[in-house]
């Protein structure tokens, strides 16, 4: 359960991120304001680091659940 929030968690700080990376015109668009990228990035770090292996396969979800909140919001 811990595993499944820490997931949510990373997903939704990488969508407010990049919205509110996307209100810069001189940032980058693909590294910064993509949803999927920057959460992928952010979280990629950290899951690394507590779950081993095993966070590539979070960040990849965290990624995923952050694209599905931009699409369902917007």
């Amino acid at each position: 359960m811990e595993t499944l929030i820490q997931i949510l968690g990373a997903a939704c700080i990488g969508h407010i991120l990049a919205d509110f990376f996307s209100k810069f015109e001189k940032i980058p668009n693909k590294p910064l304001k993509c949803n999927m990228c920057l959460t992928f990035w952010t979280s990629f770090g950290p899951f690394i680091f507590i779950y081993g292996f095993e966070g590539i396969l979070y960040a990849a979800i965290s990624a995923i659940v952050s694209e599905f909140i931009f699409k369902n919001l917007y």
